[in-house]
C-alpha cells in the first residue's frame, strides 16, 4: 500500500525525524511504498523573514492558536500546494507525526487533505498524543480517522493490513477510531519487547543537506525510562523501558555511515542512554575498536563523536566516564533538577546524595566530556531553603558546566503523570494548566517560580555559566509571561 508520512511545523531543524526514518524502514521492510514529507524543514528553509519564530526557545508559542492562525494565514497559498502534492503521492493513508508544536498546523494541513478528498485515511500519532485527553481530543476532529496511542511501528503495520483486507478501519490494540461517529478506543498494546529486531533508521527521503548540520543523524540505544519521577511524562508514550544491545546499536551506527560519506555525529534521542550500562558499556567497546582498526576503511571512524541525556548515578565513575570520551562521547545532559536532597526525594529521582551528582558532573568535565544540567523550580514542597540549596549547588560547581538548563516551564503538571493524579499528596490544586498550577498556601505559583527561574538566571550569568537559549526568552517576555497569568487566573476565578 502507498503510505505518506508528513511532519508540519515547528520542529527542530538540527537532524532529519528519528521516528519518521523509523517509520518508514519499518513500513518498507513489510514491502509498502513509503514517501515522507518533511515540511516543516523546507517552510523554515523558504522563510525569508520571522527566522526568530523557528528559535528552539519559542517552541512554546506553535502551541497558541493566535500565534499559527497568523503562520497559517501568511503560509495559506504553499499549505495548498502541499496538499496538492501530498494527494498527487496517491497514498491512501497519510500519518502525520504530532507534537505540541505541530499538532495545529497539522489540523489544519489535515482539514484542507480531507476538502479535496475525504476518502484519504488520516492518522495521527506521536508523543502529543499519549495522555489519554489529547489523544481523545485530536480524535474527536472531523478531519483526523486514527489516533496511535504509543509507538507506531507495530501498530500502523496492522492499520494496513486490515484496511488491505476489508477496505476499512477495525479495531486495533493501540488506537483510537471513530466507527459511523462514535469513538472506539482500542485499549493498551503492548510495547514492542525486542527493540534488536526493528530494522535501521531510512532516512533516504530526508534532504541531509537542509538541516543544520549534515554531518549528525539521530539514533536511540533504548525506549522509555525505568526511574519514577513523579513529574515526568515520558512513561505515559513508551510505557516500559526496553534496551538494543549495544551489538546492534552500533551495527545500526556501522550502517549510516556506509551509506553517508559524511556523517559521523549520532545524537542519541534517548530519555536516558545509561539505565543499561552494560549495553552502554558495550557499544563504546566497539565504537573505540571500530575508532582504532577501521578508519582506513572509512576515515570518518576517527571523528566518530556523540552526545545524549544521562542519568547522575554512582556506576558513572571517572573509569567508565573516560570509556565513554574515548569513544566519541563529547556532552552528556543530566537531570539535576535540584540541588536539594529533600527536593529530589520528593521528586522520586534516583536516591543519590548531592555528594554523588557533584562527584559525577566534576567527572565527566574532567575526563574532556561536556556537562549540561538541568534544572527545575518551584517543585511542590520546595522551600526557599531547598531553592538556596540549589543556588549553593550551582556556585560550588561553577567551573564543571559546560551548559545549565533552567526550566522554561519552570515546573509542570503534565496530564497523566504521577504528580497530576495524585495531587493531594503535593498539595497542588487548579491542574487547569500545566504551567499555572498553584499550592494550597498559594506560595507556590507561577510568579514565585517565574522569581526563582530568574535568580538562578542571574546567578548563572555572574558566574559565567553558559545558560541555554530560552533562558533569554524567559527574560525578555517575563512581563508578558505574568500578562498571560493573570488573564488566566481573572478567566478562571470568573468562571
Amino acid at each position: 500500500m502507498k503510505v505518506s508520512l508528513v511532519l508540519c511545523p515547528n520542529w527542530g531543524t538540527e537532524t532529519p525525524h528519528l521516528g519518521i526514518a523509523l517509520l518508514s524502514a519499518s513500513l518498507r521492510k513489510h514491502n509498502h511504498d513509503v514517501r515522507v514529507f518533511d515540511l516543516n524543514i523546507r517552510v523554515q528553509r523558504s522563510s525569508q523573514a520571522n527566522l526568530g519564530i523557528w528559535k528552539v526557545e519559542n517552541d512554546g508559542q506553535w502551541a497558541k492558536a493566535d500565534f499559527t492562525a497568523d503562520f497559517i494565514k501568511e503560509k495559506s497559498a504553499a499549505m495548498d500546494l502541499f496538499v496538492d502534492e501530498i494527494l498527487e503521492n496517491d497514498a491512501q493513508i497519510i500519518g502525520f507525526s504530532v507534537y505540541s508544536s505541530t499538532y495545529i498546523i497539522s489540523l489544519e494541513l489535515a482539514r484542507r487533505i480531507k476538502k479535496k478528498n475525504s476518502s484519504k485515511i488520516i492518522v495521527f500519532g506521536g508523543q502529543f498524543c499519549y495522555p489519554k485527553t489529547n489523544a481523545e481530543t485530536l480524535a474527536r476532529y472531523e478531519c483526523v480517522d486514527i489516533v496511535v496511542i504509543g509507538e507506531g511501528e507495530d501498530v500502523l503495520l496492522e492499520i494496513i493490513d486490515k484496511f488491505e483486507a476489508a477496505n476499512k478501519i477495525d479495531f486495533c490494540a493501540g488506537i483510537i477510531f471513530k466507527d459511523n461517529g462514535k469513538l472506539v478506543n482500542c485499549g493498551f498494546r503492548e510495547p514492542i519487547k525486542n527493540l534488536d529486531n526493528l530494522p535501521f533508521a531510512d532516512f533516504s527521503d530526508f534532504t541531509l543537506s537542509m538541516y543544520d548540520n549534515f554531518s549528525q543523524l539521530p539514533v536511540f540505544l533504548s525506549r522509555g525510562c525505568p526511574y519514577p519521577c513523579v513529574f515526568c511524562s515520558t512513561k505515559l508514550f513508551w510505557m516500559k523501558y526496553r534496551s538494543m544491545s549495544g551489538e546492534r546499536v552500533f551495527k545500526e551506527i556501522e550502517y549510516q555511515m556506509n551509506r553517508y560519506k559524511d556523517i559521523y555525529f549520532f545524537s542519541f534521542n534517548d530519555h536516558v542512554i545509561n539505565a543499561d550500562m552494560r549495553n552502554l558499556s558495550v557499544l563504546c567497546d566497539l565504537i573505540i575498536e571500530a575508532k582504532a582498526k577501521r578508519k582506513q576503511d572509512n576515515p570518518n571512524w576517527e571523528k566518530v563523536s556523540w552526545r545524549g541525556a544521562a542519568v547522575l548515578r554512582k556506576e558513572m565513575t571517572m573509569e567508565f566516564l573516560k570509556k565513554m570520551r574515548d569513544a566519541g562521547c563529547v556532552e552528556l545532559e543530566y537531570g539535576a533538577e535540584s540541588g536539594s536532597p529533600r527536593v529530589r526525594e520528593l521528586m522520586k529521582k534516583m536516591p543519590y546524595e548531592v555528594g554523588v551528582l557533584e562527584r559525577v558532573i566534576r567527572d565527566t568535565c574532567a575526563v574532556g566530556i561536556g556537562a549540561r544540567v538541568n534544572f527545575m523550580f518551584g517543585f511542590p514542597g520546595e522551600t526557599e531553603e531547598d531553592f538556596q540549596a540549589t543556588l549553593d549547588f550551582l556556585k560550588r560547581n561553577k567551573d564543571y558546566f559546560s551548559q545549565v538548563h533552567p526550566s522554561e516551564s519552570f515546573c509542570c503538571v503534565d496530564q497523566g503523570t504521577y504528580i497530576y493524579e495524585h495531587p493531594e499528596e503535593f498539595g497542588v490544586i487548579n491542574r487547569y494548566s500545566s504551567l499555572f498550577w498553584h499550592t494550597i498556601d498559594r506560595k507556590n505559583t507561577y510568579p514565585e517560580r517565574l522569581r526563582r527561574h530568574q535568580v538562578f538566571c542571574e546567578l548563572a550569568e555572574s558566574l559565567n555559566i553558559p545558560l541555554s537559549p530560552g533562558a533569554s526568552r524567559i527574560k525578555q517576555h517575563k512581563d508578558d509571561l505574568l500578562l498571560e497569568y493573570d488573564s488566566y487566573r481573572i478567566s478562571r476565578e470568573k468562571q
